[in-house]
């Protein structure tokens, strides 16, 4: 007979095991959402005493801050990526009911976005015959409409009282403090005015050094590697001022949060009515992988490369159901891509280990989410419905729009490089084919097949991410295809206009 002894033991572990967490196994995929930066790139400024300022014309021949061919070949080396970690998940060719990519409004990020699917869809890359290279459409919106990439952080008053609670605070003051000295120099050295300015403008000389560097420039003598150490310090003071504590959760809100939110709304609307949409893209910036890792906790101090890619994966698991059963038999995992040479790193949210149960990962990044109510800078949701030309048609695919009659027919702008605007109709009323650019006023009213989340709601939960700032009825879209583009801006309703001359 074993003494109490060795049963305390042996107990010992197994009430441990218990208590802990139980790690779900991976089971199928259901929906992934990939947020990535753009490529390397040119710096975004220069400063007064940059030795290389003269010469940026012939340095970086497409203009400060646009995507190098470098950064092409990142981007294109992310979605050869993407193609073998989702070969068995996506189609082998592009379908528009499959994959949705959204934009920021920046050459760099749309030319990114480009290149990652000709990397994700043999169709899409250059080394395609004409006859077989198919465009593969990039949405985005105005920068100063996109709530949901790029943040109203400036525009924000509530977001402007956090972030000087933040800088008020003893912490920071105390850290800044330290480096006034510092700035003091380095305002010597670039004859910019550091010293009681927003440490974005130390940031801007940390990123014309390191673009610098990483195209083999020579630095000037005082960028030295403690310098350069020194700066990524200050930058991180900066970040963690606006995306970390105090009030953490209230600033993801109005930041990083947004994009959570939409992404966690796509996924239930896709679960819900049964969408064949496998995966939502978004292309955007270190702010915006930044203001996430904030809204999940995950913040370290690190700033992301070019080319990193947050990704997240929602699966079926075997097993009992959740008890609150929010989430059923989900689960949810993040992995990070932040190193071509390596394997991407799987991340937890603090308080669930990876896989993380849906409910759980619900309950925890609440907090963190715009209530139902809506934030401040930021209204309540409304869904939508869907308009009959995008209901479902065979297959399960979008129905064909009924020919509409003369008095439904949208405006359609084509600017013309002449300078003139022609406003055309067109037979149909969820589309058309035109070169160039076409202004199309159109119905916020779209289908929860090719826009799971409603527009016209400003908790930015709708249209895949697109931002909900359009006033119900409107809705503003930019489609880029592979540098042919189509916007669609949102105008207040008006009568047809005939042919116009532009000046």
């Amino acid at each position: 007979m074993a003494g109490p002894g060795c049963g305390a033991r042996s107990a010992a572990p197994l009430l441990l095991l218990l208590l802990l967490p139980r790690a779900l196994p991976d089971g199928p995929l259901l929906f992934v959402a990939l947020v990535f930066r753009h490529g390397d790139r040119a710096p975004l400024a220069s400063y007064p005493t940059d030795p290389h300022k003269d010469a940026a014309p012939t340095l970086w021949p497409r203009g400060l801050g646009q995507l190098t061919e470098e950064g092409v070949q990142q981007q294109l080396e992310l979605g050869r990526f993407l193609r073998r970690r989702y070969k068995a998940y996506l189609s082998p060719e592009y379908r528009r009911e499959e994959v949705y990519i959204r934009s920021t409004d920046f050459d760099r990020t749309l030319e990114s976005a480009q290149a990652i699917l000709a990397g994700l869809f043999p169709e899409a890359s250059p080394r395609s015959s004409e006859a077989d290279w198919r465009p593969i459409p990039v949405h985005t919106v105005p920068v100063a409409e996109d709530k949901l990439l790029r943040f109203p952080m400036r525009s924000c008053p509530r977001y402007q009282e956090l972030l000087r609670e933040s800088t008020e605070a003893a912490e920071y003051q105390e850290a800044l403090e330290g480096w006034t000295d510092f700035l003091s120099r380095l305002s010597n050295f670039t004859g910019l005015t550091l010293v009681g300015e927003p440490l974005r403008k130390a940031w801007k000389v940390l990123d014309t050094l390191i673009c610098q560097r990483a195209h083999g420039l020579a630095l000037p003598p005082w960028a030295s590697p403690d310098v350069l150490r020194t700066l990524g310090q200050i930058s991180a003071l900066d970040i963690r001022a606006h995306v970390g504590p105090p009030r953490a959760a209230e600033k993801a809100q109005l930041t990083g949060g947004i994009l959570l939110d939409a992404i966690l709304a796509n996924f239930s609307r896709v679960q819900s009515l049964g969408l064949p949409l496998k995966m939502v893209m978004y292309s955007a910036h270190d702010s915006t992988l930044l203001a996430l890792y904030g809204a999940l906790g995950l913040y370290d101090g690190h700033t992301p490369p070019y080319a990193a890619c947050l990704g997240f994966e929602f699966r079926s698991c075997a097993g009992d159901p959740e008890e609150d059963g929010a989430g059923g038999n989900i689960t949810v995992s993040l992995f990070y891509r932040n190193d071509t040479n390596r394997p991407p790193l799987s991340l937890s949210v603090p308080g669930c280990p990876a896989p993380c149960p849906l409910g759980r990962f619900r309950q925890l990044t609440a907090p963190a989410r715009p209530p139902a109510r809506g934030a401040a800078c930021h209204g309540s949701h409304r869904p939508a419905a869907a308009p009959d030309c995008w209901r479902a048609g065979p297959q399960g695919g979008p129905a064909r729009a009924p020919r509409p009659g003369p008095a439904s027919h949208p405006d359609h702008a084509t600017h013309l490089g002449s300078g003139r605007a022609l406003h055309l109709p067109l037979n149909g009323a969820c589309g058309g084919r035109v070169l160039g650019t076409l202004l199309i006023r159109m119905p916020l009213n779209p289908d929860p097949r090719r826009w799971p989340v409603a527009m016209g709601a400003a908790k930015a939960t709708g249209v895949l991410g697109r931002d909900q700032w359009a006033p119900p009825g409107q809705h503003t879209e930019k489609h880029t295809l592979r540098g042919r583009a189509t916007a669609h801006r949102k105008k207040p309703a008006r009568k047809p206009v005939r042919a116009t001359r532009g000046t």
